[in-house]
Protein backbone atom coordinates (compact mmCIF):
# COMPACT_ATOMS: atom_id res chain seq x y z
CA UNK A 1 0.00 0.00 0.00
CA UNK A 2 2.70 2.72 0.98
CA UNK A 3 4.31 1.73 -2.20
CA UNK A 4 1.68 2.76 -4.47
CA UNK A 5 0.90 5.69 -2.44
CA UNK A 6 4.35 6.84 -2.91
CA UNK A 7 4.25 5.76 -7.09
CA UNK A 8 0.95 8.06 -7.01
CA UNK A 9 2.69 10.73 -5.29
CA UNK A 10 5.71 10.55 -7.83
CA UNK A 11 3.75 10.64 -10.38
CA UNK A 12 1.98 13.37 -9.44
CA UNK A 13 4.79 15.74 -8.90
CA UNK A 14 5.88 14.95 -12.41
CA UNK A 15 2.48 16.09 -13.64
CA UNK A 16 2.49 19.29 -11.67
CA UNK A 17 6.32 20.05 -12.17
CA UNK A 18 6.93 22.83 -14.83
CA UNK A 19 8.85 21.98 -17.93
CA UNK A 20 11.95 23.82 -18.60
CA UNK A 21 13.71 23.98 -21.79
CA UNK A 22 17.58 23.92 -21.96
CA UNK A 23 18.92 26.75 -24.01
CA UNK A 24 21.59 25.60 -26.39
CA UNK A 25 22.27 28.70 -28.34
CA UNK A 26 21.44 32.34 -27.16
CA UNK A 27 23.18 34.87 -28.90
CA UNK A 28 22.56 38.33 -29.04
CA UNK A 29 25.43 39.55 -31.09
CA UNK A 30 26.38 42.87 -28.10
CA UNK A 31 29.63 41.63 -26.99
CA UNK A 32 30.81 40.27 -30.38
CA UNK A 33 34.15 42.31 -31.26
CA UNK A 34 34.12 44.11 -28.08
CA UNK A 35 31.06 45.70 -28.64
CA UNK A 36 32.01 47.84 -31.59
CA UNK A 37 30.76 47.03 -34.55
CA UNK A 38 32.69 45.90 -37.84
CA UNK A 39 32.02 45.83 -41.42
CA UNK A 40 32.94 42.44 -43.24
CA UNK A 41 33.25 41.15 -40.07
CA UNK A 42 34.06 37.30 -39.49
CA UNK A 43 34.77 36.54 -36.13
CA UNK A 44 31.40 35.38 -34.33
CA UNK A 45 32.07 33.57 -31.14
CA UNK A 46 28.83 30.99 -32.56
CA UNK A 47 28.90 31.42 -36.59
CA UNK A 48 30.94 31.42 -39.66
CA UNK A 49 31.01 33.14 -42.47
CA UNK A 50 30.92 31.86 -46.21
CA UNK A 51 30.19 32.60 -49.47
CA UNK A 52 30.64 36.06 -49.14
CA UNK A 53 30.54 38.73 -46.29
CA UNK A 54 28.19 40.36 -43.60
CA UNK A 55 28.48 43.18 -41.02
CA UNK A 56 28.81 43.95 -37.72
CA UNK A 57 26.04 46.98 -37.03
CA UNK A 58 24.16 48.66 -34.53
CA UNK A 59 25.92 50.57 -31.03
CA UNK A 60 26.12 53.97 -32.93
CA UNK A 61 27.94 52.26 -35.86
CA UNK A 62 25.25 52.34 -39.23
CA UNK A 63 22.77 52.05 -35.84
CA UNK A 64 19.57 51.74 -37.41
CA UNK A 65 18.06 50.40 -34.02
CA UNK A 66 19.64 52.21 -31.05
CA UNK A 67 18.11 50.67 -28.33
CA UNK A 68 18.73 47.15 -29.76
CA UNK A 69 22.96 46.94 -28.98
CA UNK A 70 24.57 45.11 -32.20
CA UNK A 71 22.85 42.86 -34.77
CA UNK A 72 23.71 41.26 -38.08
CA UNK A 73 23.16 42.85 -41.94
CA UNK A 74 23.52 39.52 -43.75
CA UNK A 75 24.39 41.61 -46.88
CA UNK A 76 28.12 42.34 -45.72
CA UNK A 77 30.22 45.48 -47.40
CA UNK A 78 31.62 44.34 -50.17
CA UNK A 79 31.11 43.39 -53.94
CA UNK A 80 30.99 39.59 -53.23
CA UNK A 81 27.66 37.95 -52.77
CA UNK A 82 26.06 37.86 -49.60
CA UNK A 83 27.30 35.96 -46.52
CA UNK A 84 26.13 32.52 -45.85
CA UNK A 85 26.21 32.36 -41.31
CA UNK A 86 26.24 29.13 -40.13
CA UNK A 87 25.68 28.33 -36.33
CA UNK A 88 27.46 25.75 -34.05
CA UNK A 89 26.30 22.08 -34.77
CA UNK A 90 23.40 20.65 -33.45
CA UNK A 91 22.98 17.23 -32.31
CA UNK A 92 19.85 15.63 -33.59
CA UNK A 93 16.67 16.48 -31.77
CA UNK A 94 13.50 18.30 -30.95
CA UNK A 95 14.52 22.09 -31.08
CA UNK A 96 12.57 25.80 -30.89
CA UNK A 97 14.28 28.02 -33.28
CA UNK A 98 13.20 31.70 -32.50
CA UNK A 99 15.25 35.11 -33.99
CA UNK A 100 14.18 38.29 -34.91
CA UNK A 101 14.46 39.90 -38.64
CA UNK A 102 14.26 43.64 -39.61
CA UNK A 103 13.89 45.03 -43.43
CA UNK A 104 17.48 46.57 -44.56
CA UNK A 105 15.95 49.99 -43.80
CA UNK A 106 17.28 51.33 -46.69
CA UNK A 107 14.87 51.01 -49.51
CA UNK A 108 14.70 47.52 -51.12
CA UNK A 109 12.81 44.61 -50.28
CA UNK A 110 15.42 41.43 -49.53
CA UNK A 111 14.75 37.85 -48.65
CA UNK A 112 16.87 35.56 -46.02
CA UNK A 113 16.41 31.59 -46.41
CA UNK A 114 16.99 29.92 -42.71
CA UNK A 115 17.35 26.10 -42.24
CA UNK A 116 18.36 23.86 -39.86
CA UNK A 117 17.84 19.77 -40.23
CA UNK A 118 14.67 19.14 -41.58
CA UNK A 119 13.10 22.50 -40.90
CA UNK A 120 13.50 25.43 -44.34
CA UNK A 121 11.65 29.00 -44.98
CA UNK A 122 12.37 31.92 -46.36
CA UNK A 123 11.75 35.21 -45.21
CA UNK A 124 11.03 38.25 -47.66
CA UNK A 125 10.47 41.43 -45.63
CA UNK A 126 10.50 45.55 -46.74
CA UNK A 127 12.50 47.82 -46.25
CA UNK A 128 10.63 49.69 -43.40
CA UNK A 129 9.85 46.44 -41.29
CA UNK A 130 11.21 47.06 -37.67
CA UNK A 131 12.74 43.69 -35.79
CA UNK A 132 10.40 41.28 -36.01
CA UNK A 133 10.48 38.14 -33.43
CA UNK A 134 9.98 34.16 -35.42
CA UNK A 135 9.55 31.30 -33.85
CA UNK A 136 9.69 27.49 -35.06
CA UNK A 137 9.91 23.97 -34.05
CA UNK A 138 12.50 22.39 -35.64
CA UNK A 139 13.88 18.82 -36.21
CA UNK A 140 17.22 17.63 -36.55
CA UNK A 141 17.75 13.91 -37.80
CA UNK A 142 21.25 14.10 -37.88
CA UNK A 143 24.02 16.87 -37.05
CA UNK A 144 23.35 19.71 -39.17
CA UNK A 145 24.21 23.62 -38.58
CA UNK A 146 21.31 26.32 -38.49
CA UNK A 147 22.42 28.87 -41.79
CA UNK A 148 20.75 32.10 -42.49
CA UNK A 149 21.23 33.33 -46.57
CA UNK A 150 20.76 36.46 -48.15
CA UNK A 151 19.88 35.79 -51.24
CA UNK A 152 19.11 37.63 -54.67
CA UNK A 153 21.38 40.21 -55.90
CA UNK A 154 24.02 41.54 -53.62
CA UNK A 155 24.26 45.15 -53.49
CA UNK A 156 25.79 45.55 -49.84
CA UNK A 157 22.09 46.58 -48.31
CA UNK A 158 20.93 42.90 -46.30
CA UNK A 159 17.88 41.93 -43.84
CA UNK A 160 18.90 42.56 -40.38
CA UNK A 161 19.24 39.68 -37.71
CA UNK A 162 19.24 39.79 -34.10
CA UNK A 163 18.51 37.77 -30.69
CA UNK A 164 18.86 34.05 -32.22
CA UNK A 165 17.71 31.30 -29.69
CA UNK A 166 17.87 27.70 -29.96
CA UNK A 167 16.44 25.37 -26.93
CA UNK A 168 15.16 21.56 -26.69
CA UNK A 169 11.98 21.67 -27.36
CA UNK A 170 10.02 20.81 -24.26
CA UNK A 171 6.38 18.30 -25.06
CA UNK A 172 3.85 19.62 -22.93
CA UNK A 173 1.16 16.61 -21.92
CA UNK A 174 -2.20 18.01 -23.61
CA UNK A 175 -5.68 18.58 -21.52
CA UNK A 176 -6.67 15.00 -22.32
CA UNK A 177 -3.83 13.36 -20.90
CA UNK A 178 -4.13 15.49 -17.99
CA UNK A 179 -7.12 14.52 -17.35
CA UNK A 180 -6.53 10.74 -18.19
CA UNK A 181 -4.03 10.49 -15.70
CA UNK A 182 -6.33 12.27 -13.10
CA UNK A 183 -8.90 9.88 -13.55
CA UNK A 184 -6.57 6.86 -13.30
CA UNK A 185 -5.21 8.77 -9.84
CA UNK A 186 -9.03 8.81 -8.49
CA UNK A 187 -9.32 5.16 -9.46
CA UNK A 188 -6.31 4.19 -6.79
CA UNK A 189 -8.47 5.88 -4.57
CA UNK A 190 -11.59 4.13 -4.91
CA UNK A 191 -9.91 0.55 -4.67
CA UNK A 192 -8.06 1.93 -1.80
CA UNK A 193 -11.08 2.49 0.20
CA UNK A 194 -12.59 -0.78 -1.36
CA UNK A 195 -9.64 -2.66 0.42
CA UNK A 196 -9.56 -0.65 3.62
CA UNK A 197 -13.84 -1.37 3.73
CA UNK A 198 -13.27 -4.93 3.70
CA UNK A 199 -10.48 -5.30 6.17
Amino acid sequence: MKISALIVGVALSWAVMPAQAAIILNDTFDTENGGVGQLNYNAFANWAVSDGTVDLIGNGFYDFFPTSGLYVDLDGTTPNDAGVMSSVVFAPGSYTLSFQLAGSQRGDVNTVEVALGTFSTSITLASGVGLTDYTFAVTVLSADQLSFQQTGVSDNIGLILDNVTVSDRVVVPEPATIALFGAGLAGLALIRRRRKAMA
